[in-house]
């Protein structure tokens, strides 16, 4: 690919409004060569993605469904539907896919349904034999999510319901109804024993598992609404990171999950924020806006790390980073789907950098000694302001 494209991404247009996306779990290994099939040692290979939409009714023309497309992390290409399953009459809007097997849960319009990856011959989609009972008729899910070990899997309904179900057995960990007046986000903290709610309005709340009970409510400053929400995931800085919406701005909140308090906050769109998502490992932030756009973060200082303009003609509704963090997949309304490989600047980029950092410390001294020397009289040979230079560096006495 060219050194002069700035980004690497690529993009593909599906024939149906996309409401939800997600990585599966397996990434297929891509031989290094024919020759001796050795597969490649960076990571590189084929992952999965699903995306699900549709029209609604049948009246709208638009077939609703889950799509099976594939990912080629060494050549940055995202493949045409390679396997449809119709969901009927109801549209797919949310899906969480268990980290350690081949199973999905999906959110249509008056309950949830079990998917399975199937790849005993080519790999399909296929809804499982199994019957999930607990899932049936509670309503339409805004957010479904799993703990990072899998044992545990939560859902926020848009009645406001949220429940918790150890996985995968389904029996209820905690169940409160009305926990919100529409349940708008939710995610675990890293080791599972937390879980954060937002709300259409209203505050965030924090949930303590063991107890299933609140442990805080977290509310916005005047004028703000809060919006999504993760917990950091590196394991070293106790963060949540919250959305908020000020005026018609996008901003981001940093939240000390110890003491609870908000240590800093940062606008980082011009347009509210309607989709949101952090690395694996914790590195990265994503948000995508109502007007398409695309920004991956660091975690740490909010600063923009990559930022794609127009990523979507309309807004984001959904976006996952792939389990290696390596690429960030996005989807829109307008039928789009993008992954943005996750470029940051090679070693050799990191030592110009420094170089250049460098180079200018050396000027600001170099004009502060002439200044200094011309102000006293003394010499201006370029050997003297070298020498003063050195001293001032403590490289010389």
């Amino acid at each position: 690919m060219s050194k002069r494209k700035k980004y690497l991404t690529c993009s593909r247009k599906y024939d149906l409004p996309l409401f939800c996306a997600a990585w599966t779990a397996a990434v297929v290994p891509k031989p290094r060569n024919k020759e001796d099939g050795a597969a490649a040692d960076d990571g590189a290979g084929v992952a999965h993605v699903v995306f699900g939409g549709g029209g609604g009714n049948r009246k709208s023309g638009v077939k609703n469904k889950l799509l099976l497309a594939h990912y080629d992390f060494a050549s940055d290409m995202l493949s045409e539907a390679v396997y449809t399953l119709s969901t009927d009459d109801d549209p797919p809007y949310r899906l969480a896919v268990h980290p350690g097997s081949n199973k999905i849960v999906c959110s249509i319009s008056k309950d949830c349904r079990l998917l399975e990856l199937n790849a005993e011959e080519d790999l399909k989609l296929e809804v499982s034999k199994r019957v999930v009972q607990p899932l049936q008729d509670i309503g339409e899910q805004n957010c479904l999510v799993f703990s990072g070990d899998g044992t545990r899997l939560a859902t926020g309904g848009e009645d406001g319901h949220l429940r918790v179900f150890e996985w995968p057995s389904l029996e209820l960990v905690m169940d409160q109804a009305g926990a919100h007046t529409a349940v708008k986000d939710i995610d675990f903290s890293l080791d599972g024993s937390l879980l954060v709610s937002t709300g259409d309005a209203g505050p965030c709340r924090v949930w303590d598992l063991s107890k299933a009970s609140a442990v805080t409510s977290l509310s916005a400053s005047k004028g703000a609404n809060l919006g999504l929400c993760r917990f950091s995931r590196d394991g070293t800085k106790p963060f949540l990171f919250i959305t908020m919406r000020e005026g018609s701005k996008g901003v981001i909140s940093i939240w000390n999950s110890t003491t609870w308090k908000m240590s800093t906050s940062k606008r980082l769109s011009e347009y509210p924020i309607s989709a949101f998502a952090i690395s694996p490992d914790g590195r990265f932030l994503a948000i995508g806006n109502s007007e398409g756009d695309v920004k991956v973060l660091n975690a740490n200082n909010l600063g923009v790390v990559m930022q794609v303009k127009s990523a979507h003609m309309v807004f984001v509704t959904s976006m996952e980073f792939s389990p290696n963090s390596r690429a960030l997949l996005s989807v829109s309304g307008d039928s789009s789907a993008r992954v943005t490989a996750i470029s940051e600047p090679t070693k050799r980029e990191g030592w110009r950098i420094y170089m250049l950092m460098f180079l200018l410390l050396l000027l600001s001294y170099w004009f502060f000694i002439v200044r200094k020397q011309d102000e006293a009289g003394g010499d201006l040979s370029v050997r003297a302001v070298i020498s003063d230079v050195l001293v001032h560096l403590g490289v010389r006495r």
